[in-house]
């Protein structure tokens, strides 16, 4: 493994991360000629327009992958320019979702574009245990901040109070104390838990019996897969960017539009009491999800480098 970053100070203003970003670029172009590189990967963003300036001036091919939501406000302004001059020089951008491909589609017209999804973890993968008694829990798994939205599940809970069932969120993040107050605040302590830091998440799949899924806006929604692969029953946001992929409303489970915390309640409480229906998603959410083994995955990966390697 080659290190570009060596001997590189963080910059302190603008001029200091254009001078960065040029730098880089000049390392990489630099060691992809040295070392008769055939071919240039990027992920992310500022990375994919480095890989693809420095491909170009070695007269090489260059895949390139987005792997966040496109319309995030992290991206600074600077790279969002550069993406839309510089994409459409790269050979071929790989997406995760339906609606990313369908975002960059005009930025890169005659630009080759495939989707290929996050796969779902190998260690992972092999802890489903089918033995395991279901319990009546509804899980979220997610980091605790605003785009996640575990409040919504809460005010559902609140409005329901299903007899004999609990709430669980797994994560960690900065609206914890938040949560917990409004926990509190609906005194419902022995109801509705939030554990940090666990590290055999594996046993939560196993043992609950409804997934529920709240975010505002997702990259790609690696949770929600998880939880189908456990065969847990989901019911997700319709959020931008990868749900409605994993997700046909009513088939395999359920999508409620992002603002209508009337509906997702209504379909927790639909699911709670109909556990047919449960029984129904919970065999067609791990069908779906065995479309996302790390084996089909690579392999996908592999044909394309293969197709554009000299």
């Amino acid at each position: 493994m080659i290190s570009c970053f060596d001997d590189i100070d963080k910059p302190v203003s603008a001029i200091g991360s254009i001078k960065l970003n040029f730098d880089l670029t000049r390392r990489v172009s630099k060691i992809t000629k040295n070392e008769q590189i055939d071919l240039l990967i990027g992920f992310i963003t500022s990375a994919n327009i480095i890989a693809t300036v420095a491909a170009k001036l070695n007269h090489i091919p260059c895949l390139i992958s987005e792997r966040n939501n496109p319309k995030s406000n992290a991206i600074p302004k600077f790279w969002l320019i550069l993406r839309k001059l510089v994409y459409p020089l790269a050979n071929h951008l790989i997406v995760q979702t339906k609606n990313v491909k369908r975002f960059y589609e005009p930025i890169g017209k005659s630009l080759d574009i495939s989707i290929l999804p996050n796969p779902l973890s190998s260690e992972l993968s092999l802890l489903r245990n089918e033995s395991v008694t279901r319990e009546n829990i509804i899980l979220s798994v997610g980091r605790l901040n605003d785009d996640k939205q575990h409040y919504k599940l809460i005010n559902a809970f609140n409005t329901l109070k299903p007899e004999g069932w609990k709430v669980i969120i797994i994560g960690a993040g900065p609206k914890k104390t938040t949560l917990i107050e409004l926990i509190k605040s609906y005194h419902l302590e022995d109801k509705i838990e939030i554990l940090s830091h666990i590290k055999d998440i594996h046993n939560y799949y196993n043992k609950a019996s409804l997934f529920v899924f709240t975010s505002r806006s997702e990259g790609f929604p690696n949770a929600l897969l998880e939880a189908m692969h456990f065969s847990l029953p989901c019911i997700s946001t319709d959020c931008d960017y990868g749900p409605s992929d994993l997700i046909n409303d009513g088939v395999n489970g359920f999508l409620v539009p992002v603002d209508d915390q009337n509906l997702l309640t209504s379909k927790i409480s639909q699911l709670i009491s109909d556990e047919n229906l449960r029984t129904q998603f919970s065999e067609k959410a791990r069908e779906t999800s065995e479309h996302y083994t790390s084996k089909k995955v690579t392999a996908q990966w592999g044909a394309i480098i293969t197709r554009h390697i000299k």
